[in-house]
């Protein structure tokens, strides 16, 4: 299969071991996906198409992104699938949308950005919802923050590299050019956004992408869920204050996070602030996942052994 676009995996030395875990996911639950390229560390990495060594500042997130973009232009590619290490596939994927619609839905829109997180799923999102034609994508309001979201996504390489170039260093101040930094910076863009791009940021209907296996079931359930989950917060603050209202809401954490889709994912990933995202291990708990939580318990023993330096 002749293709314009692969992934692009970002990490750092710190985390190179959740980000093999993270690559192992996607061999295993993304069939027939494109070549697989990772950025951001100073040593090969096994299983992938290439490593894009390590040539910038180790916390200079946004600089290592823009050279892996260049390299991979170089190459000949157009698109990737950006993809941070802390964000596997949680099911099986809808390799024939990733594969092939998507890819498509981004030329015939002329897209800077398709997000994988999708905008039904009790996320906060804003914009117009496009046609069936369209899949139902989400056109992003330009005003909206996180229309440039670090969840896995579909990127334009052209429009990649011209958004992160319009992000300089602060003051000398290197946390400005931090992952984190780029999603507000990015967001912020609209009267300095590059012209060419502007405008031209989508989410996916995550529910209307779902991998053929049982997708009406998974819809509908998932649906049902959210409504429920809306209903009864509503009452339990009505009758019985913000406090119980924060018990009932935590209870279902684990289990609202996930977002189906063509590339089901965990909301803000698994790692939080430095260790194991709490509500993920919950979620793996919650469904019986035992071996894939002990992994990421090894992953995470052996990246404590690392360089002590925070990234994101």
């Amino acid at each position: 299969m002749n293709m314009d676009f692969c992934i692009l995996v970002s990490t750092h030395d710190k985390y190179i071991d959740l980000a093999k875990l993270t690559v192992e996911l996607i061999h295993e639950r993304w069939r027939n996906h494109p070549e697989i390229f990772v950025c951001g560390v100073s040593q090969p990495f096994s299983g992938v198409t290439e490593t894009l060594l390590l040539v910038n500042d180790a916390m200079d997130w946004i600089g290592i992104t823009e050279t892996a973009i260049n390299e991979l232009i170089k190459k000949g590619f157009r698109k990737c699938y950006f993809i941070l290490e802390d964000h596997p596939p949680l099911q099986i994927c809808n390799d024939s949308h990733l594969n092939f619609t998507l890819p498509a839905l981004m030329d015939k829109l002329g897209a800077a950005y398709i997000g994988l997180y999708g905008w039904d799923q009790n996320t906060l999102s804003s914009g117009t919802v496009l046609g069936t034609e369209f899949y139902r994508l989400q056109d992003q309001d330009t005003s909206f923050l996180w229309k440039y979201s670090l969840h896995p996504a579909l990127w334009n390489l052209e429009a990649f590299k011209a958004i992160l170039g319009a992000l300089p260093l602060i003051e000398d101040e290197i946390s400005s050019r931090s992952a984190w930094a780029f999603e507000r910076r990015s967001g912020a863009l609209q009267s300095t956004a590059p012209v060419e791009w502007k405008g031209r940021s989508y989410r996916v209907f995550g529910l209307g992408m779902l991998n053929s296996r049982f997708r009406l079931i998974r819809s509908l359930s998932r649906q049902l869920m959210f409504l429920t989950i809306n209903f009864m917060s509503m009452i339990i603050k009505w009758v019985f204050g913000n406090d119980k209202l924060e018990r009932f809401v935590s209870f279902f954490l684990p289990e609202a996070l996930f977002f189906d889709g063509p590339y089901p994912l965990f909301w803000s990933g698994v790692m939080q602030k430095g260790i194991l995202n709490k509500n993920f291990e919950k979620f793996l708990v919650l469904h019986r996942r035992n071996k894939e939580l002990s992994n990421y318990h090894a992953a995470l023993k052996k990246n404590d052994k690392n360089t002590p330096l925070g990234f994101r």
